[in-house]
């Protein structure tokens, strides 16, 4: 697990929690910067820089569909694929737990949602889960084949897209029901924030 500036450039330094997002630095200052988490592959784990190449992703996809050999697959099979992994792309993108980033300052904090651009070629890699891009390729290809594989692959591949994308908003932190507004919390006289993701409290 690593944490990652927002330019996307690896942070190694000290860390404190501010509004309940992690941020660089031992204290708050101007200059702090909001931190990212991210997992190295879990599909391949010998990548370590986060995600794998679409191509790769792509070859497993087809080992797991099963009703061939993954390499004899020809140049136009990849290119089809190259439109599913848009297609998840579009997904992620429109979904409740899309990825975002939040940037704190001495005025408050500011969240949004982090540009996703699609895959031009099969060689190129995005900050998307493996295992939301191999689900969503199995998907998309089963319905393509008018396989009776796609009555199981669907399912699964909106529950990894919920759970992946939840896990990386959230982790394993657990869901409050708190009053979110500033007026009528009395947790607010004492310098508390209550987190709009999770309803969980820090200082």
């Amino acid at each position: 697990m690593a944490y990652y500036l927002p330019n996307g450039n690896v942070y190694t330094g000290d860390t404190h929690s501010t509004g309940g997002v992690l941020m660089s630095g031992s204290t708050h200052s101007t200059s702090s910067e909001a931190l990212s988490q991210r997992a190295d592959s879990q599909t391949n784990p010998h990548i370590t820089n986060g995600n794998s190449p679409l191509r790769t992703l792509s070859m497993q996809a087809l080992r797991r569909f099963g009703d061939f050999n993954a390499t004899t697959v020809d140049g136009d099979v990849l290119l089809m694929f190259l439109e599913f992994a848009n297609m998840v792309i579009d997904d992620v993108r429109s979904h409740a737990y899309a990825p975002r980033t939040t940037y704190s300052s001495t005025t408050g904090t500011s969240t949004t949602n982090d540009v996703i651009e699609y895959y031009r070629s099969v060689e190129e890699i995005r900050n998307v889960d493996d295992q939301i891009i191999v689900a969503g390729l199995l998907a998309h290809y089963s319905l393509q084949q008018g396989s009776n594989k796609a009555e199981i692959y669907m399912p699964i591949y909106y529950k990894t897209l919920n759970q992946q994308l939840w896990r990386a908003l959230n982790g394993n932190t657990s869901i409050q029901l708190r009053i979110m507004d500033d007026g009528t919390n009395p947790a607010n006289s004492r310098g508390i924030k209550t987190s709009v993701i999770n309803g969980s409290i820090s200082t």
